[in-house]
């Protein structure tokens, strides 16, 4: 019951009713107070005032009656009336003291006894200075005292009773004391009365204010805190706006305002919060929220699927399996910095390794402080994957390029090559970064019929076959392009592949070549075969007709033809086989001497002149005499078979040249007959290719080419129709090896 009884008093003074009603009553009751204890205090004065004044004219009256006495020279009657006078209503006592404030006269002989001296009263100093009336009250308030100073007048100064001087302003002072009982009483009784009805009137007003409140605000204000109670549990619905003008009435159409935009913000609130759970519980990766002691408080739906129910648990232990947090923790991380972290970590999911992704996002109090933290963790195992797959791929492409057999170059929009594979760099050196025309053709502008060009023009593969000058000698390259397109398609490069395709270039000549071989070499054996078949007629008919000398011509025939196939085979053979020369020191003059000298009888019946310029006698070097004898005997046979057909009849020059130049051996062997047409010229080195029709096998200049290759050097021919022709052999001179050297035996 007691409790009852205090809570239900707790209640009322906490209510907003009662504590209207009585701030504002003890505001008004203070207010009245003060209103109060200033009027009583003015009235103090005023009461106060009136009776300094009443005690100045009752001391003039004292002062009079003195006057007289003092004239007569009758004490006595002084005496009496200060007595007399001190006896009445309202007077505590009256004093009478001369100038030095000596008490002469009272109306108390106590106070003659207590005053035999001086007066100390303060209101006695100074009184020949100061003339004034003074007055003060005690300090019990109790006593008002007046000094009323006695001035020396012109009829006091030449009175014959005691004659003071004219020069003494001041004679004495007359002391009043009155009692102040009346006017306290007054006070206190005014006081009394107003304290009663500032009571009364507080009293009054909180009633009236709490009857005001209950009736007029606490229904509107009960109204307010149930549908604020309604619109807290999400039941208030505004009716519209109040019809009223005063406060209230705004208030409550502020408050339907405020329950309309809670209403809005609540829906949407409440949509926000259906669409993140959604989001939360949906999202196809591990979403838990963990607090600052690391336990699971939170899960999502694809976590709870994998893992089990682990709220409550520790991360750490709930789905890693460690018996305490991991050593790079990125939750820690963000409850110590506030931010978000990211890690990759492998995760062990069912008996397999899973690499996953691990971003941890701050969730703040309403103190700005980090009270729980959001991880997400993504598993990327098939990316890692398809990750280390591309990685390998790239190395299996990094190792293709930079190991295939040809050259291969990335080439930018500016023509710059901006990558090489190690081959491209072996042979043409570090060029990245200039111009592939320049590098591959040491041009200084682009290639008419660039495939780099069309591949930037048109996203496909263009093939091409070029020419490139490589020490000084063709090289057929096959090259082909393809274009290097980014993400969004676009060429942003072209690889060029090209290919040295020299070798399949000469093994497709000498394909053709093999062709008109066999067809030159079939028809060689015809003729021969032709020939034999004559001869073997002319002998058979010979030996039938039993004539001697028809068999002899045929003989001759049949002998002249196995010649022709006995030359035909070694040079066929010759020409085919590979084989290494047999150096032998020689001089390279001798063995040119001993060449002409074979010819020079033979051809000076025709009426042609050999021209040797060349030494007698050159410095030995290593050749092989064999096969350098028969190329040199091919060219000067051709020379001479030349200069006998010529048109320009007899008279004809055949030159043979030799020089030793550097450290090599030139040697020339050069006609003034008809020369030899370009078309000719250009097959000249061609197997079974013959100039003399059925005198020829065509393996005569092939077998001289062979040997000087041999030798490492080369040959060529220059001719001009009608200005005869000149070939140019050059041998890299190798030096004899000294006394004990082979000597060759030419």
């Amino acid at each position: 019951m007691f409790k009852r009884a205090v809570h239900l008093l707790r209640k009322f003074f906490s209510s907003l009713s009662f504590k209207l009603s009585f701030y504002a009553s003890l505001i008004m009751f203070l207010a009245i107070l003060a209103f109060s204890y200033h009027s009583i205090s003015v009235q103090e004065e005023n009461l106060i005032a009136k009776m300094i004044q009443g005690a100045l004219k009752d001391s003039d009256v004292i002062k009079a009656a003195i006057w007289n006495g003092m004239m007569t020279k009758d004490r006595e009657v002084i005496r009496q009336i200060v007595k007399t006078v001190g006896r009445q209503e309202g007077f505590k006592e009256i004093n009478v003291y001369d100038a030095k404030g000596v008490l002469h006269y009272t109306s108390k002989e106590e106070s003659a006894k207590k005053y035999a001296g001086l007066n100390p009263n303060p209101l006695l100093e100074d009184l020949s200075v100061n003339p004034s009336v003074r007055h003060r009250m005690t300090s019990d308030g109790t006593t008002l005292d007046v000094v009323n100073p006695l001035l020396n007048t012109h009829g006091c100064s030449v009175a014959g009773c005691h004659a003071p001087p004219s020069a003494e302003k001041i004679l004495g002072a007359l002391e009043v004391k009155l009692s102040l009982g009346d006017v306290k009483a007054e006070v206190a009784g005014n006081t009394r009365r107003t304290v009663v009805f500032a009571v009364v009137l507080f009293l009054v007003i909180s009633s009236i204010s709490g009857l005001a409140v209950v009736f007029l605000v606490q229904p509107g204000i009960r109204k307010l805190r149930d549908s604020a109670a309604k619109m807290a549990r999400g039941e208030y619905s505004p009716n519209g706006a109040s019809n009223g003008s005063d406060e209230m009435a705004g208030l409550f159409r502020a408050f339907d305002l405020m329950s309309r935009q809670v209403n809005e913000r609540t829906r949407q609130l409440e949509s926000s919060r259906r669409m993140y759970k959604a989001l939360f519980d949906d999202v196809p990766c591990y979403l838990t929220v963990i607090n600052s002691g690391y336990r699971i408080v939170r899960a999502n739906r694809a976590f709870t699927v994998q893992f089990g129910d682990l709220v409550g648990r520790n991360c750490f232990t709930g789905y890693k399996g460690l018996p305490s947090r991991c050593s790079n923790c990125p939750v820690e991380k963000t409850f110590a910095d506030g931010v978000s972290h990211q890690s990759e970590e492998v995760w062990n999911l069912g008996g397999d390794k899973a690499y996953v992704i691990v971003k941890t996002s701050p969730i703040f109090d309403e103190n700005g402080e980090v009270s729980e933290v959001l991880e997400m963790s993504v598993d990327v195992t098939r990316l890692k994957r398809l990750q280390i797959e591309l990685e390998r791929k790239q190395q299996q492409f990094k190792h293709l390029f930079e190991n295939v057999p040809c050259y291969l170059t990335v080439v930018d929009h500016d023509f710059n090559i901006i990558q090489a594979n190690k081959l491209f760099e072996q042979d043409f050196g570090e060029n990245i970064g200039k111009k592939c025309y320049r590098v591959y053709k040491n041009r200084d502008s682009k290639c008419d019929n660039c495939p780099v060009e069309k591949t930037f023009m048109d996203p496909t593969t263009h093939r091409s076959e070029e020419t490139w000058e490589r020490d000084g000698q063709p090289t057929y390259i096959l090259v082909s392009t393809a274009p290097i397109t980014n993400d969004r398609g676009e060429i942003v490069a072209v690889m060029e592949m090209s290919t040295n395709i020299t070798e399949s270039k000469r093994l497709q000549g000498e394909l053709v070549v093999l062709g008109e071989t066999i067809a030159g070499m079939s028809h060689n054996i015809k003729n021969i075969l032709s020939g034999l078949q004559g001869g073997l007629y002319v002998v058979d008919s010979g030996l039938k007709r039993d004539r001697e000398d028809r068999v002899r011509i045929g003989w001759t025939m049949v002998k002249g033809n196995v010649e022709k196939i006995s030359n035909l085979v070694k040079g066929i053979l010759y020409a085919s086989k590979e084989r290494q020369p047999e150096y032998l020191e020689c001089d390279p003059g001798r063995l040119l001497e001993d060449v002409c000298s074979l010819f020079e009888t033979k051809a000076g019946d025709d009426g042609i002149r050999f021209v040797r310029d060349f030494e007698p006698r050159m410095p030995a070097c290593l050749l092989d005499p064999a096969g350098i004898h028969s190329a040199l005997s091919n060219l000067i046979s051709n020379a001479v078979e030349a200069c006998r057909e010529s048109k320009k009849g007899e008279g004809r020059t055949i030159t043979a040249r030799a020089r030793i130049q550097g450290k090599r051996l030139v040697i020339t062997i050069a006609d003034d007959a008809d020369g030899i047409p370009a078309e000719v010229k250009e097959k000249l080195f061609n197997k079974f290719y013959s100039t003399k029709g059925s005198k020829g096998t065509g393996l005569g200049l092939v077998i001289t080419r062979k040997v000087v290759e041999e030798h490492g050097g080369t040959i060529k021919v220059e001719s001009e129709p009608g200005h005869g022709t000149r070939f140019v052999i050059e041998l890299p001179l190798r030096a004899a090896q000294g006394p004990d050297a082979q000597k060759a035996a030419v």
